[in-house]
Order: C-alpha cells, then structure tokens, then sequence
C-alpha cells in the first residue's frame, strides 16, 4: 500500500476524521502543529487553509489510521503490515511518525546506517532540528549509529556512536515502537514494517551493533 500523495483535505474530511478517531480540535492541535484557531476555522468553512496546513493535519490524521477517499470519502485504514511510503516528504512522514508513535507509548528511536545532513541542505535541515527539538521537548531520545569519523552531530552527542565503516550498512533504517523503516535514498522510498517480532528482531541486531561502537570524539567540538 502506498500514502496517498495528495494532501488535499476537505473541511468534512477533517471533521469525520476526528470523529473517527474520537480526536478532539485541541489534541489534533497539538499533534499537528496547527493552531486549534486555525482548525476551528477551516473545518467550520469560515478560513480556507494553505497547503501546508493541509499537509499537517493529513500526516497526523493517516498516521492515526485514516484513510481519505475520493470527494468526502473517510474511513479507518485496514492495518497494513508493510507499507511504501515514497515521495520528497518520505523522510518528513516517518519523522512525524516516530514522534507520534513515541509519544503516546514512549521508548526510543533507534537509527543506523544514518548520514546526517549539515546546513547545505537548506530547509531540510531546518525541519530535521526541529524534529529533534520537538523530540527533546517530548522526552524521546534516540541512539544514532554514524560511521567512525563522521562528526557533523545535528541531535546530542550522546545519542550518536561510531561504528566500524564495514557494519555501516549502505541502508539506513529505525526502529521505534513496533515498526522498522527501511529507506532507499535513491528512490525517495521508505518501506515500513509494522510487525511487533520483527521489530525487537533488529532492536537485537541495532543493540549489538551499539554494543561494539564507540562514543563519537568530535575533537574539542561542543555540544548545542
């Protein structure tokens, strides 16, 4: 199955949605960004919202076990074991993921195989520290295997280790909560697995690797 890669959302989408999933305005605020104002408003036709806004409550709204139809057409999505999710905003979907995942549940997320991104990339390195500062503000952590030298630390450097470069891997993947995402960079393609087993499967796997990796000496450089 495939994210619909759309993020058109009608105001009685919205609505049924929330119904749905018994998700009152505040708590769709909170999880989405969006100010309850901005919901009230949109669901109740007075204010049109922008794409963006659009974009936010759909994740949040899919990511709770929606799936939105054609025209109005709402319903609870069939739990799907293995998921695609593709497209320029993949990376962004599993990160909003992994903080709602996280904060209703707690744990941590646990990546490796990672490259992190420096400022050169603009705007998304802007929302990747802002996934971090959200995640720091909710009480998640995560441990981030990089390959030995790599020093460019966007999230705490106690959450990073070094790892040998031949267990580097040359897919990167998470695990947080019952789901494992393993990412094709090249084809802007996330596949999600959502299966409890497996899961703990490579936590074992991620935990050995963390076991044998080293704390990351970033040679006198501070932490944020």
């Amino acid at each position: 199955m495939k994210f619909d890669e759309t993020h058109i959302i009608t105001p009685s989408q919205c609505r049924a949605a929330r119904a749905l999933l018994d998700m009152d305005q505040p708590a769709l605020a909170e999880l989405s960004g969006v100010t309850q104002s901005t919901i009230s408003a949109f669901e109740n036709v007075k204010q049109q919202a922008g794409p963006q806004t659009m974009r936010k409550l759909r994740r949040v709204l899919e990511a709770s076990g929606i799936a939105f139809g054609e025209g109005d057409g709402v319903r609870r999505r069939d739990r799907q074991i293995i998921q695609i999710i593709e497209g320029e905003d993949a990376n962004l979907r599993i990160h909003d993921d992994i903080y709602h995942t996280l904060k209703k549940r707690g744990g941590e997320a646990l990546c490796a195989g990672v490259t992190e991104l420096d400022e050169s990339a603009g705007e998304k390195f802007n929302l990747l520290k802002r996934h971090i500062d959200r995640l720091k503000d909710a009480g998640i952590s995560e441990r981030i295997l990089l390959k030995e030298g790599d020093t460019n630390l966007v999230a705490p450097r106690q959450w990073y280790r070094w790892v040998k470069a031949d267990y580097f891997g040359l897919t990167p993947f998470q695990v947080y909560g019952d789901k494992i995402a393993l990412k094709d960079p090249s084809r802007k393609q996330i596949l999600l697995i959502e299966q409890p087993q497996f899961a703990e499967t490579q936590r074992a796997v991620f935990n050995a690797l963390w076991d044998m990796a080293v704390p990351v000496d970033t040679g006198g450089i501070s932490d944020d």
